[in-house]
């Protein structure tokens, strides 16, 4: 059945890409569509409710049922909680600090799903949470300049497996303390991470790379360093910005002079026709696109040691619409 199912795709495939050489107008590329234990849909559905749950006073009823009773969960730098009630019995107090907290996806930002193990989808739901500063938090965190009372930001990002029946087997946020600023802040723009994404832009990343990096890319797998710089430079003209209303995260470990990390990327660039099969879609050579991914980062004293984008080709690849475009 599954080589009857490829073959049937394969036939699709030769038969779209003779009619999109005669007919232009047809969608950009067809993707080889994975059977995903959650739709998109679903999982906005999902984060919406999980967002307001975990907004002031936390609800964790709804929680709960939102997640499995055996789910992992890993905050920074603390040890993993192997069930939903040791997460609630070690962060309960500790998230009611977050006096009177917000929690949503930011404007222009999106969730991201890539499809896992059957019955499973990885996600990234980003996250800000506008919250006042209290005083248990600057106890907390005392290199942080706020002052109880004032009115506080931080971006998080949601790292989750949800699987088949709508429920969370692992949750693993990222943010940083050194993060939390004054609403009316801007976000940084010059960061390690940035410069390591102006770096790339520049072609001079392979200082700021180690002698070697543990790479993987959707669909296409593991790969090493080499490889990781060949797809890059099919990337024609790339500019790399970060997605609106988000920032990069680097959260220290605090062994070996690792960070954690996070960079929300915009790729824009012209397609290469090779492409095409390293990611499982059909998109026509030249093509200006734009491909988002949060890209998670390892970083050892300043230098890339591992690199995962995390994108679905089929659903974050998109046609740049040009200026003054319908």
């Amino acid at each position: 059945e599954f080589l009857d199912a490829m073959s049937a795709h394969n036939c699709l495939r030769h038969n779209f890409h003779t009619r999109r050489t005669a007919n232009p107008s047809l969608p950009l590329y067809l993707p080889l569509q994975a059977s995903m234990a959650m739709s998109e849909s679903d999982v906005k559905a999902w984060a919406d409710e999980f967002l307001d749950a975990m907004s002031a006073p936390v609800d964790w009823t709804r929680l709960q049922n939102l997640m499995s009773k055996r789910c992992t969960v890993e905050m920074p730098n603390e040890p993993k909680c192997k069930k939903f009630e040791d997460f609630q019995k070690k962060n309960a107090e500790f998230l009611n600090w977050f006096k009177g907290s917000k929690r949503a996806v930011p404007k222009g930002a999106g969730i991201i799903v890539v499809p896992a193990k059957k019955d499973e989808v990885d996600v990234i739901v980003p996250e800000q949470c506008k919250f006042t500063w209290t005083k248990d938090l600057g106890e907390r965190y005392p290199n942080v300049n706020m002052a109880s009372g004032d009115k506080a930001k931080v971006i998080i990002y949601n790292r989750l497996k949800l699987n088949a029946k709508k429920e969370c087997t692992w949750f693993s946020p990222l943010f940083f303390h050194g993060d939390f600023k004054n609403q009316d802040r801007a976000e940084d723009d010059d960061t390690a991470v940035h410069k390591m994404y102006q770096a790339l832009d520049g072609g001079t990343a392979d200082e700021l790379m180690g002698e070697e990096i543990k790479a993987e890319m959707p669909v296409a797998g593991k790969m090493n360093k080499e490889q990781l710089l060949q797809v890059f430079a099919n990337f024609k003209e790339c500019k790399r910005t970060v997605v609106p209303g988000l920032a990069p995260v680097s959260l220290p470990t605090g062994k070996d002079e690792i960070h954690e990390a996070i960079m929300p990327c915009a790729y824009q660039f012209k397609w290469a026709a090779s492409l095409n099969e390293l990611f499982k879609v059909e998109i026509a050579d030249g093509s200006e696109v734009e491909l988002r991914s949060y890209d998670q980062l390892t970083i050892k004293s300043g230098k890339l040691i591992g690199f995962q984008g995390f994108f679905d080709p089929a659903t974050c690849i998109k046609p740049v619409k040009k200026s003054g475009a319908a």
